[in-house]
């Protein structure tokens, strides 16, 4: 059954009381509270690892970590340590946010339309700093939740209807998802692929 079938027929599964909920019962861990914990646990860290790689990721995380350091807002900081994380396991990070300016929305809604998975973000100015209009997820082309209230929620909802669904993780980020299901989660983290292990053992 198709996800857009799924949400006509059950669309109480798609809230992110029910996403938490569903996530709980199968992992007995607490999404929400657990995805953004641990990313603020291990922000130091992981900001200092990044850091000190140079080559594509520092080029590719120049602009994110000038954004961090720039904001004080911990929504906003905590999104730009998720994008350099992405870079550092060599996945690229429109592959899973997908941000728009407001106007180009048309053209948003015909590439989401196409997306297997996204968290889309659409923003009034091309200025990171500048809080979002609109925060969301779209799963096999349907828009399946909005309105919320950071990219880090999404991703961790998203993360969270992975599992309620029972879907793959996209291949073109696999490292990203399973470093966020092993390291930032901890759910079955006894077996890492090399890359998230080195990972996991930096930290």
């Amino acid at each position: 059954m198709g996800v857009e079938e799924l949400k006509e027929r059950w669309p109480a599964l798609f809230g992110v009381d029910e996403i938490n909920a569903e996530f709980l019962r199968i992992t007995t861990v607490p999404l929400q509270a657990r995805f953004l914990a641990s990313l603020d646990k291990h922000h130091n860290k992981l900001i200092e690892i990044i850091r000190k790689r140079g080559g594509t990721v520092r080029e590719k995380t120049r602009d994110i970590l000038k954004v961090l350091d720039q904001s004080l807002d911990v929504n906003l900081r905590r999104e730009c340590l998720l994008k350099c994380l992405i870079v550092y396991l060599g996945e690229n990070v429109d592959q899973l946010i997908k941000e728009y300016l407001v106007v180009q929305k048309d053209e948003a809604e015909s590439e989401l339309e196409r997306c297997t998975m996204a968290v889309f973000v659409l923003r009034e100015k091309d200025d990171l700093l500048q809080p979002p209009q609109e925060i969301g997820i779209v799963i096999e082309g349907v828009e399946v939740i909005n309105e919320l209230p950071s990219v880090l929620h999404a991703c961790a909802i998203l993360f969270g209807l992975i599992y309620a669904l029972n879907l793959s993780y996209p291949t073109e980020l696999k490292y990203t998802f399973e470093s966020l299901q092993k390291v930032i989660m901890e759910v079955e983290p006894k077996k890492m692929s090399r890359r998230v292990c080195s990972l996991s053992v930096k930290l």
